[in-house]
């Protein structure tokens, strides 16, 4: 981020709830009563690890002196223990990490803010290992692994290169201001915004426009900056795709960037090709979609949030078959996540577009938890549906959810 949050932006920070960008920390036990601060020692090192966790994954904020639910409750340290607290990334992490630290007053009730960045190298906490922020969880990484991470995303970091044809004029400001109104920055001008979430830079009195800030706010017709950004929708009649005189496949339709469009359209593409049944439910039947709707379109949204735009042949693509909807997208798993640990239904984070991911989550695009794939298996096993199948092979993650029957046409 090249911009920082300021006092009146925190507060519409802490309504967004927890997440993969977000933690907050209650300063006080709870389980006594009447509540008592928490021991000045174990609150440090609980800052340790949430900073460290936030450098190795995609950065963050902190908010020290807020409870779970978002709600500003202050703490009773001591301004020297204050201070204390607010050195943290320097005196208890490996490399230092430089957060911007601040005070925040909000109604009464003092707050302790960390604005973490993403480190380029593995962060520790003295004496207790690498934390690695998965959703809303903190849990440890072996440092290799991280660093295999940080090494992928210096390699494949299309979203953060500029665009050197592109200028100001070639976003859709208007677009973008409405699509970040709802972010923590959405009531500055459009264009500090779009600096704050890195998708524009100031460079010698000029903007400089980011591939990310191009696929998210580009003004129709975007093709221009990259011709297969979109998400295309088809129908298959049968199990199986079928060509020449035989051909049973159907493009009903075409989602084109920029992605802050793009992401509504495809929803809608593929909700028509969704079917529906009847069930009684007590005294009146009512509709049921085939597929749960959390599962399609959690699986819909990661396939745009995290595919490989740096692969410019290949569409995020949705396939309508018979017994089952497949969404796919270029791109392999980027450590720490890996195929057995999706089918396990633990939690895992890797994006190779953090900057992209962040806007889409702090708009409430998509969810930012982490656990977006085990939702998807327990929605379907809620529905007593087969569990999804995944796969990545040549060059494509594909995620396969199937209905309870054949619907061949």
């Amino acid at each position: 981020m090249s911009a920082y949050l300021d006092g009146e932006e925190i507060p519409r920070a802490l309504t967004q709830g927890e997440g993969q960008f977000r933690e907050f920390k209650s300063a006080w036990d709870r389980r006594a009563d009447p509540p008592k601060k928490l021991n000045w020692k174990r609150l440090r090192d609980k800052i340790a690890d949430v900073v460290a966790a936030f450098a190795n994954a995609d950065g963050g904020l902190l908010f020290v002196g807020v409870e779970d639910d978002g709600r500003p409750s202050g703490h009773g340290y001591s301004d020297a223990h204050v201070d204390g607290l607010l050195a943290v990334p320097e005196s208890r992490l490996r490399p230092m990490v430089r957060c911007r630290t601040g005070r925040i007053d909000i109604g009464g009730k003092e707050v302790l803010v960390f604005e973490v960045p993403q480190w380029p190298e593995a962060v520790m906490v003295v004496a207790d290992g690498f934390p690695f922020r998965v959703g809303a969880r903190v849990l440890r990484e072996p440092q290799e692994l991280i660093n295999q991470r940080k090494q992928a995303l210096r390699v494949v970091g299309y979203e953060q290169q500029v665009q050197p044809e592109a200028g100001l004029d070639d976003l859709d400001l208007e677009l973008a201001q409405r699509f970040l109104d709802r972010t923590p920055v959405g009531l500055r001008p459009v264009e500090e915004a779009l600096e704050y979430y890195g998708l524009i830079d100031r460079h010698l009195g000029q903007w400089k426009i980011t591939n990310a800030g191009l696929l998210l706010f580009a003004r129709r017709p975007a093709l221009k900056w990259h011709p297969r950004a979109g998400v295309r929708v088809f129908r298959v009649a049968g199990r199986e795709r079928h060509h020449g005189r035989a051909r049973n496949v159907t493009q009903v339709g075409r989602a084109d960037p920029p992605l802050a469009i793009a992401l509504g359209e495809a929803r809608v593409l593929a909700g028509a090709q969704v079917r529906h049944s009847e069930r009684l439910n007590g005294l009146y039947f009512e509709g049921v979609p085939e597929y749960p709707e959390f599962a399609w379109q959690e699986a819909l949204i990661n396939a745009i949030a995290h595919r490989d735009y740096e692969v410019r042949s290949r569409e995020t693509e949705v396939w309508f078959y018979a017994d089952r909807v497949e969404i796919s997208n270029p791109g392999d798993l980027i450590a720490p996540v890996t195929l057995d640990r999706l089918r396990e239904g633990g939690p895992a984070h890797g994006t190779r577009n953090p900057r992209i991911v962040r806007v889409l989550a702090d708009s409430g695009a998509m969810r930012d938890e982490g656990e977006g794939i085990a939702r998807i298996f327990s929605e379907m096993a809620d529905r007593q549906l087969p569990l999804p199948d995944i796969v990545c092979e040549d060059g494509l993650f594909v995620i396969k959810l199937f209905g309870e029957g054949d619907h061949t046409e």
